[in-house]
């Protein structure tokens, strides 16, 4: 086997998923042993995640306000789970991360979610993954880089890469209500970058990498 074959995983959160090699956008773990390990990492030492980047960091139990950058896998996996509401981010702290400094939100986990992987850990061992099934489904198209265009405090417009379709993100009570381009309810997110991310899954595509764009502060009328 190379490095060039795709991967199933089997379901945790879903249907088993290929995932190819060349993939950039997030890869979801279907791996509960993982998400348990990520979890206890976001009660200690901390993680943070700084919002326009999406760049996921560690706190530095030495070094108070310091933080490192979590290896890819790691981070992909903390965007599942607050994709999924198993995380959620809290309040804005000043972080320091190599020679930068800036805003990043903590990572929080909700009791459920607590006692979810206490249930796990109690089942000795914690589950093993669901075998992968022998024949390989077609990989979903990417979506390529979806824009998300803040164009009003708490609205913005989503355009899933060159696929032509996108939809409607809007601040609904401390979370984000999702539409689709005919104004029909999708689902709710934590974040622009979540509720970009969930309306590339309704539309079929494997998410790509989220750039957003502050349009009302650059353009103020």
């Amino acid at each position: 086997m190379t490095s060039h074959t795709s991967t199933v995983q089997g379901a945790l959160f879903g249907d088993p998923a290929v995932v190819e090699p060349s993939d950039r956008g997030p890869v979801a773990t279907q791996d509960p042993r993982e998400v348990a390990r990520v979890v206890a990492l976001a009660q200690d030492p901390g993680l943070f995640v700084v919002e326009r980047s999406g760049l996921v960091l560690r706190a530095d139990p030495v070094r108070p306000g310091c933080a490192d950058a979590v290896a890819r896998h790691d981070g992909d996996t903390v965007v599942q789970l607050l994709d999924t509401g198993h995380l959620r981010l809290g309040g804005t702290h000043h972080v320091h991360h190599t020679c930068e400094e800036g805003p990043a939100r903590s990572v929080l986990v909700p009791k459920a979610t607590r006692d979810m992987v206490s249930r796990w850990t109690h089942l000795r061992p914690i589950p093993q993954p669901t075998p992968a099934p022998a024949g390989r489904r077609p990989a979903q198209r990417s979506t390529g880089l979806i824009g998300v265009d803040v164009v009003a405090p708490g609205k913005a417009l989503v355009c899933l890469g060159d696929t032509g379709q996108g939809g409607t993100v809007l601040r609904d009570e401390g979370r984000y209500r999702v539409e689709n381009d005919h104004g029909v309810l999708v689902g709710h997110a934590s974040s622009y970058r979540a509720a970009a991310r969930l309306l590339a899954r309704y539309h079929g595509y494997t998410p790509g990498p989220v750039e957003i764009d502050h349009e009302h502060r650059t353009h103020r009328r």
